[in-house]
């Protein structure tokens, strides 16, 4: 009967209040008090957070919680210290970020949140957003110049050293929504009744200095993530004896402020799709030439690079152990490295594609044969390909190269080069940012690229000239295209049929975070605590590795239980993979492969179990002593993240109506008090 009474009395309320209408998503009034509540509250469920992330340094993302805070636009926010919630245009982001955290700026005071609206497709972006730094992880540059503005466009976001209030982009969906709202808020001239937000992105570290202290209290978990590695040939047997390895380098996801929302499409994932496309065209075109190569590629697809370059400084670490090998090519085999760095800009230069290829001094000193290599390449590939050297750089670009050739790690340097679309500056004019996604990348681009490199590769491998190539043009156009669907869309996305044949995931879009390290694994090498995209790369490198015609005829190979059961291979050269098949029976299949995960989180971090049985995270070092920037996240309460948005009728009406009820209420008890004791009366007369 109270529900009934209170969703009456609640309904008659909301259609005297002209707002209602406007936040009625279905006709006819409201069926029952949820429903009620629905209509009220908006609640963006699919908005991404920045969350409270910290490293050796200090804090950076977000942290806080604000209340009923009226939602303004930003271009209408004169700067005033009331408490409000800003909704950003995509294209004003750079400029608010940069207010937000500039020393003594106004907004600070005011300021307890942003809801960040898009439009789609590319739309109402700014020219340039890149919260990256000028010079991204330039502490790790092993050459003195570190002020050198590679990232022209960078706004130092990543590494603020404190956290900012809670942001949220929402949506494309939430957004065209959520405008009306908004409007309606400016229409009214920004004064009651008018739509709030409440925010919350409140974290357990939030009191925490660094990643030292979270870790030490138990407030936060270190992020982690894999690397996935794998050689060509797969067996050392297969390729001519003594002979040396060349270190194929990718690097898969970058860092971002909302990570929900982090693809790093051109930073990354343009490499990444170029190299694994020229994985599989190279083991191809090896197994058709039916010679054994003069020299094994191993590929390394590189995870938690954007974390301080987490992953390749921890396989920098491990090659330094003398038994330590990928695939057995072990320190000192690995003559050479080549790293795929940005590729899906490249700029139109007298009709050709060009791109850079950025040696350290020993590579172009000892090894200029390499250039000549790429040159020779870049003519057989279909359309118009050239490669020059950079000039101008104070050396090699950010990249995963420079963790081996840092000389305070080993006093040495493997010598190696970086291939990009860019010469002097970086072109991705969203580096770090989550409008770094498909609509910035040329898939053209991306091909040549992985032509180019295919051509290289097989001629560095085979000490063969250009005439020898024999390299699947069409193979190589198809990977790289049905790749970035998979990577770089939510249709298909991970239900793309490349992914569904051996990785089983139920994602739609791709996640490039790597996600946090609970505790420390026995055994590196099971898929169990591997994200979806890192169990594909996986599946991918494995099941090309032997370079079939048509990798259809993995069905007919030996069944297995993946990821474990009973049935093993019985080769120790090969692994057991997933395989998609419409037969009844196991689902793996056991191919020839030397793939295998690499944790990509620093060496530094030690899991250690008390007497109790449990188990934490710590540092063997200090501030001081530990180079490495050890990215962490902070735990969450339960509440948190949470965006809801409601109509209010400011605090002085909630007051008013406040006492007003108390009044109402204390009145009807005296009234009622009062009919008792008449009642009482009357009844004594009779």
């Amino acid at each position: 009967m109270s529900s009934l009474l209170l969703l009456v009395l609640c309904v008659l309320a909301l259609a005297a209040d002209p707002g209602f209408g406007l936040r009625q998503s279905e006709s006819g009034l409201p069926t029952s008090p949820n429903d009620l509540q629905n209509r009220i509250v908006t609640e963006f469920t699919t908005a991404s957070a920045c969350v409270l992330l910290l490293h050796t340094k200090g804090q950076s993302g977000c942290y806080g919680r604000t209340s009923k805070a009226p939602l303004r636009y930003y271009a209408d926010y004169a700067g005033k210290e009331e408490p409000v919630v800003l909704v950003v245009e995509e294209e004003e982001v750079p400029h608010f970020l940069e207010n937000l955290v500039e020393e003594g700026s106004p907004l600070a005071k005011g300021v307890r949140g942003a809801l960040i609206i898009r439009r789609g497709d590319g739309l109402g972006r700014p020219s340039s957003f890149s919260p990256e730094e000028r010079f991204p992880d330039g502490n790790f540059a092993p050459y003195d110049d570190k002020t050198y503005a590679w990232n022209p466009n960078g706004l130092d976001l990543l590494r603020t050293g404190k956290a900012m209030p809670p942001l949220y982009a929402l949506s494309v969906e939430e957004s065209e929504a959520f405008r009306e709202m908004v409007d309606w808020n400016k229409n009214e001239g920004y004064s009651y009744p008018q739509y709030v937000a409440d925010l919350t992105t409140e974290m357990l570290a939030a009191e925490e200095a660094n990643s030292f202290e979270c870790l030490d209290k138990s407030t936060c978990l270190p992020i982690g993530g894999y690397t996935v590695a794998s050689t060509l040939p797969p067996s050392a047997a297969a390729s001519s004896p003594g002979q040396d390895c060349v270190l194929v380098l990718a690097q898969v996801g970058n860092s971002n402020i909302f990570h929900g929302l982090n693809k790093g499409a051109e930073a990354s994932i343009s490499g990444l799709v170029a190299a694994a496309a020229a994985y599989e065209a190279v083991a191809r075109a090896v197994k058709s030439s039916g010679e054994a190569p003069k020299r094994r590629l191993a590929f390394g697809l590189i995870g938690s690079e954007g974390y301080g370059l987490a992953g390749s400084r921890r396989l920098a670490h491990n090659l330094k152990n003398e038994s330590y090998s990928l695939g057995g090519c072990s320190r000192k085999d690995i003559s050479y490295i080549v790293e795929v760095g940005p590729v899906g800009l490249a700029a139109a230069k007298d009709s050709s594609k060009e791109y850079y290829l950025h040696m350290t001094p020993e590579a172009e000193q000892d090894n200029a044969t390499v250039f000549d290599i790429f040159k020779t390449a870049a003519a057989g590939v279909e359309g118009a390909v050239d490669v020059e050297k950079p000039t101008g750089t104070p050396g090699i670009p950010p990249s995963s190269l420079m963790s081996f050739q840092n000389p305070n790690s080993d006093g040495k340097s493997i010598p190696g080069l970086v291939l990009t679309d860019y010469d002097q500056r970086i072109s991705n004019r969203y580096l770090s940012s989550y409008m770094d996604d498909a609509t910035n990348v040329d898939i053209s681009s991306v091909y040549s690229a992985s032509n180019l490199l295919s051509r290289a590769l097989y001629m560095l491998a085979s000490d063969s000239s250009a005439d020898s190539i024999k390299i699947d043009g069409d193979l190589l156009n198809s990977t790289v295209h049905a790749m970035s669907d998979c990577l770089l869309t939510s249709k298909p996305g991970l239900q793309c049929p490349l992914v569904q044949q051996i990785a089983d995931s139920s994602l739609t879009q791709a996640s490039f975070y790597p996600g946090v390290v609970s505790y420390q694994v026995q055994n590196d090498q099971s898929p169990n605590d591997k994200t979806d995209l890192m169990r594909f790369l996986w599946g991918f490198l494995a099941t090309r590795s032997e370079g079939l015609e048509d990798v259809k005829k993995i069905a007919g190979a030996p069944h297995c239980d993946f990821p474990s059961g009973k049935r093993k291979c019985e080769s120790e050269q090969e692994v057991c993979v997933r395989w998609k098949s419409a037969e009844k029976g196991a689902n793996g299949r056991c191919v020839a492969a030397s793939v295998q995960y690499i944790p990509a989180w620093s060496h530094h971090l030690a899991y250690k179990v008390n007497k109790d049985g449990y188990g934490k995270w710590g540092v063997d070092g200090t501030v001081d002593t530990v180079s490495d920037e050890i990215w962490t996240e902070s735990y969450w309460p339960p509440d948190s993240p949470s965006a809801l948005v409601y109509l209010s009728e400011g605090f002085l009406y909630e007051c008013v109506m406040f006492f007003v009820g108390l009044g109402l209420t204390l009145s009807w008890f005296w009234a009622m008090k009062k009919a008792n004791t008449k009642i009482d009366k009357e009844m004594k007369q009779w």
